[in-house]
């Protein structure tokens, strides 16, 4: 996942990197996406992502499962719309791990929410996977902001801060969430988008290649000029002709 943030605007766009994306590692020739990591460790992974994106990745924030179970119990949870039944055993940590949620509108705890973002038996697999992952986390931003509250920012910080590794201070972790109390979330996207993306075998395995990396970083630019968080003029010029017309949630 890829945040940026605009301090004068308020405007953040939540990113996903799609891990079987074919890309070039710097000093280590080409690879998956997820590879970066294990070979460079997160230097090399900000490294790779500024390069292919065209962003300046500046702060990396890692954390494993527990972290994140700590983080949304530490906000209380999340109310969530589970778009299906999802059951299932995952095993692809080599570790077993049951999935079971039932459809629709509901409170998830920390190993709920977990199950859910974790969840892959879907048609369209790790597409699917990270639009949940998106929709999730712009979650957790809005009920944080509802928190409303410097203290209880301060407690949620230290309830996971010893799941994380980062760059950033203390400090720089309390301002930033200070920071985001005011942000609109301005939009969410895949990278790379579906119509940069092709299918292809290379070393007998299946990858993810871009078609054009100058377009992709042209695509990341255009959704940082969104914003949406207000509303379409067009849909307000409509409504100012009709009577019960309403707008859409952010």
């Amino acid at each position: 996942m890829v945040l940026s943030i605009d301090p004068v605007t308020k405007k953040a766009h939540l990113f996903s990197l799609l891990r079987d994306t074919y890309v070039s590692i710097p000093g280590h020739g080409k690879g998956r996406a997820n590879e970066a990591i294990v070979q460079g460790g997160y230097k090399l992974s900000m490294q790779m992502i500024s390069e292919l994106t065209g962003l300046e990745i500046q702060y990396y924030i890692y954390t494993e499962f527990e972290g994140f179970k700590s983080l949304v119990d530490a906000i209380g949870g999340i109310d969530i719309d589970v778009e299906k039944r999802m059951k299932y055993t995952d095993n692809a940590d080599g570790n077993r791990y049951d999935i079971d949620l039932q459809k629709g509108y509901q409170h998830l705890n920390g190993d709920q929410a977990l199950q859910y973002v974790r969840f892959r038996h879907d048609a369209t697999s790790d597409f699917t996977r990270t639009e949940r992952q998106r929709k999730f986390l712009s979650a957790v931003a809005v009920k944080m902001q509802d928190l409303g509250n410097i203290t209880k920012l301060s407690s949620i910080i230290r309830s996971v801060s010893p799941y994380v590794e980062t760059n950033l201070s203390s400090d720089d972790m309390f301002k930033l969430g200070q920071l985001g109390f005011g942000l609109r979330n301005a939009g969410t996207a895949q990278l790379p988008p579906s119509d940069l993306l092709a299918d292809e075998k290379i070393g007998g395995a299946s990858v993810l290649t871009v078609r054009n990396e100058a377009k992709l970083r042209d695509y990341v630019q255009e959704v940082l000029t969104e914003d949406d968080s207000q509303p379409d003029p067009a849909s307000n010029a409509g409504a100012d002709n009709a009577s019960n017309a309403g707008t859409g949630s952010p």
